[in-house]
């Protein structure tokens, strides 16, 4: 019977964690081992892993020093025994039967997979109305007839758009511990480096284009209002996917797709930069969309792609140009 480790990382999160928690120990497949990674909460969240323990005993709960998502997220991933592992982010919840329709297809298949990617439902803030938020639209597939369908890589037209959230798939274990698949440490946007290391790797990949997955969609301001100190890391985790992909047999198939995944990142990012801060960040974003003029890009292809203006601009322009001219466009088109 395959069992699915489910990995929850907590930091201060006591006012969603029994809704999180509820919609996994209530699952209709009831195979689980529900690993909970408290990252140094300061609020009541131990108290109430403590009283899930004592009620599931599904339930493992870790406890460690404050280092982040990614390090909580490995922590959780190193501790998992299961066949497969999902990572569910502890103020959102799935829907009853993820897993027990996940199993399934999986029976039906007859093969293990690498990775099951599925779509996800959205709360917006302060607000009851429910929607599908569209994580990837199952037309950008290639060759897909249905659940059981295998894909790689190659099947994504768009395989930068939309598909970044670790949360909205289910992993092979052993898929990523024999491929040494971990987040990058200490890092945020980690999703983004993650992701595209696994979909490189995948042999077989699943997709189901139901929303399976609730999130709340955060205001803009709270989203962003911690960030803007922050911002320097998207360089690090394009430079991981920059190495990843030049370091695989996809480089020539996703170079374009890569130079337009850097030049809207570092460019959105540009202007979420504290303002003493953005003409530092200008520099690095600037030295990086210049190493890309050593990559052969054919012009009349590199042309088509949507934002391309962006990148000749940062080619060609100062920091303060820049800003000037697309401070009123950049954020408002994201």
């Amino acid at each position: 019977m395959v069992k699915i480790s489910v990995v929850i990382p907590i930091y201060n999160s006591e006012e969603y964690l029994r809704k999180c928690l509820d919609s996994i120990i209530y699952q209709t497949y009831e195979n689980l081992e529900i690993i909970c990674v408290n990252d140094g909460s300061t609020d009541g969240s131990a108290e109430i892993l403590k009283e899930y323990e004592n009620k599931d005993k599904r339930i493992k709960v870790y406890t460690k020093e404050n280092t982040g998502l990614s390090d909580t997220r490995n922590h959780g991933l190193d501790k998992a025994e299961g066949d497969y592992v999902s990572f569910i982010d502890s103020d959102d919840w799935v829907s009853l039967t993820l897993f027990d329709d996940f199993v399934k297809i999986l029976n039906q298949l007859n093969q293990n997979i690498d990775i099951y990617n599925f779509n996800a439902y959205a709360i917006k803030e302060n607000e009851n109305k429910i929607f599908t938020d569209v994580f990837f639209n199952i037309r950008d597939i290639r060759n897909h007839e249905s659940v059981y369908t295998i894909h790689t890589l190659k099947d994504f037209k768009r395989p930068f758009s939309g598909n970044f959230g670790v949360y909205n798939k289910i992993y092979g274990t052993d898929f990523l511990k024999s491929n040494n698949i971990w987040f990058p440490s200490r890092l945020i946007f980690e999703d983004q480096a993650f992701y595209t290391e696994c979909f490189i790797k995948a042999k077989s990949i699943i997709v189901n284009d139901k929303p399976y997955y609730a999130y709340i969609k955060r205001t803009k301001a709270n989203i962003m209002g911690n960030l803007s100190n922050k911002t320097f890391d998207i360089l690090k985790i394009i430079d991981i996917i920059d190495k990843t992909i030049k370091g695989s047999e996809y480089y020539e198939y996703l170079k374009y797709a890569l130079l337009q995944h850097k030049y809207t990142n570092l460019s959105y990012f540009f202007f979420e930069t504290a303002d003493e801060k953005k003409d530092e960040f200008y520099g690095e974003m600037k030295k990086v969309l210049l190493e890309t003029k050593n990559e052969n890009f054919d012009e009349n292809i590199a042309s088509k792609l949507r934002g391309y203006p962006i990148y000749k601009d940062v080619l060609a322009l100062n920091g303060n140009e820049f800003f000037e001219k697309y401070k009123d466009k950049i954020i408002k088109e994201r």
